[in-house]
C-alpha cells in the first residue's frame, strides 16, 4: 500500500462550544468534540479541551501541500470571523503522513500558505510515520 497523507485545521480551547465556532464562521466542521469526550470509541483517554476540526477533502494519495491548500480554501468562506476566533484559541494545521513505500512525500509549504497560517496565528504540526 502506498503512503497515506492528510491534513486538517483544528481549534481547541476550554471556554467555547463547538457550535458557537460554527455559527461565527459559517463553516460546517468535519468533527467537533467536548472536554471529557473519549479520544477513540474504544479508548479510555478523554479529550482535555473542546474542539472544532475541518479536514481536507482530497484523497489520501494527494500531496501534503495540496491537502493544506484544500483546507485553506474551505476556510475562506468564513475567513474574517475565523481570524478573530483564532486570536482567542489554539489554532493548528495538523499534517499526517504514513509512509509505506515508493517516493518519499514532499513536505513543503509555499509563501501564500505560510502567510495565511500566520494570519490565523496558527501552528503547523507535521507527523511522519515510517511503516514497514
Amino acid at each position: 500500500m502506498e503512503s497515506e497523507i492528510y491534513a486538517y485545521f483544528a481549534l481547541t480551547g476550554l471556554d467555547f462550544e463547538p457550535e458557537e465556532i460554527t455559527a461565527k464562521v459559517g463553516i460546517i466542521p468535519t468533527k467537533t468534540w467536548r472536554t471529557g469526550d473519549f479520544i477513540t470509541s474504544r479508548g479510555t483517554i478523554r479529550k482535555k479541551h473542546n474542539g472544532w476540526r475541518l479536514d481536507s477533502k482530497l484523497e489520501k494519495s494527494a500531496e501534503l501541500e495540496d491537502h493544506v491548500k484544500s483546507v485553506l480554501e474551505q476556510l475562506q468562506a468564513g475567513w474574517l470571523p475565523l481570524v478573530e476566533v483564532c486570536s482567542q484559541y489554539y489554532a493548528e494545521f495538523a499534517c499526517v503522513i504514513y509512509y509505506r513505500s515508493g517516493s518519499v512525500p514532499a513536505i513543503h509549504f509555499d509563501k501564500r500558505i505560510m502567510q495565511q497560517v500566520a494570519e490565523l496565528k496558527a501552528e503547523i504540526d507535521v507527523d511522519l510515520y515510517v511503516l514497514e
